[in-house]
């Protein structure tokens, strides 16, 4: 009878092992979605991605603590090395991913500058006409260098490998504008100390749909257990409690 037992407990142990789905997860620093603190990784999506294991304890993401840039993210998922990734939703990255509906949240792509900048931007196409006086910093890889591409005349600093460091370089000159996630750069401005330094211009490039994006090698019984888990997840107050906690002071806006 132990015997008995003791091979059922083992069976059962073996079962529920096969059903332990790693998932590798491409994250970057990149506040307020991911992110280190005091070495531990955290953020909005490193949080929401928590609770989806919660609710599905089979599903395990790993490479949280393995942060890349954001165009190496690309990369990987597109070849297939990694499973999941957060990024605006776009045509684009509709057609090259499988996109969990429904959005985290949706946020603006806006354009900084430092606070004494006496240059008023409204549109991408005036910031072209100034050409190398106007030099926009932009991180490679994500969907607002995706939109920058896309206007001839602007010059770009495609350099910066994350927000931190490209309101950095914005702040010491080496770059007279910044442009990218509101989100992101409200929250990196507070947390490098920079907020005070900073202006929001008026040019409002529009919105974006935040999405966890999973590859398309995913086998269709790992993408269903994602969705399950996620829209189970958007359903529940958990979602909006997350995002919501996830603010920062503001940066003047120009007048």
């Amino acid at each position: 009878m132990f015997l008995r037992a003791l091979l059922l407990a083992w069976a059962v142990a073996l079962v529920a092992q096969a059903e332990i789905l790693p998932l590798r997860v491409g994250v970057g620093n990149t506040p307020p979605y991911s992110y280190l603190e005091h070495g531990k990784p955290a953020g909005m999506e490193v949080e929401l991605l928590r609770e989806m294991a919660r609710l599905d304890p089979g599903l395990q993401f790993v490479g949280l603590d393995n942060f890349l840039t954001a165009r190496r993210v690309v990369e990987e998922m597109n070849a297939g090395r990694l499973d999941l990734a957060l990024g605006g939703k776009t045509p684009e990255r509709g057609a090259r991913y499988h996109v969990l509906e429904p959005a985290i949240h949706r946020v603006r792509l806006r354009l900084l500058s430092r606070a004494d900048e006496p240059l008023r931007v409204d549109s991408l196409a005036a910031l072209a006409t100034h050409g190398e006086r106007a030099a926009v910093l932009v991180i490679p890889g994500t969907t607002a260098h995706t939109l920058l591409l896309k206007q001839t005349g602007l010059v770009l600093d495609a350099a910066p490998v994350d927000v931190e460091q490209m309101l950095q370089k914005l702040v010491a000159g080496r770059g007279r504008f910044a442009f990218g996630l509101e989100s992101a750069m409200q929250i990196s401005a507070d947390r490098v100390g920079l907020s005070s330094r900073l202006r929001w211009q008026p040019l409002d490039a529009g919105e974006l749909d935040i999405h966890l994006l999973v590859s398309r090698h995913l086998p269709a019984d790992t993408l269903q257990r994602l969705n399950a888990a996620w829209k189970k997840l958007a359903a529940s107050p958990k979602l909006k409690e997350v995002v919501h906690r996830y603010t920062g002071e503001a940066i003047v806006e120009t007048p």
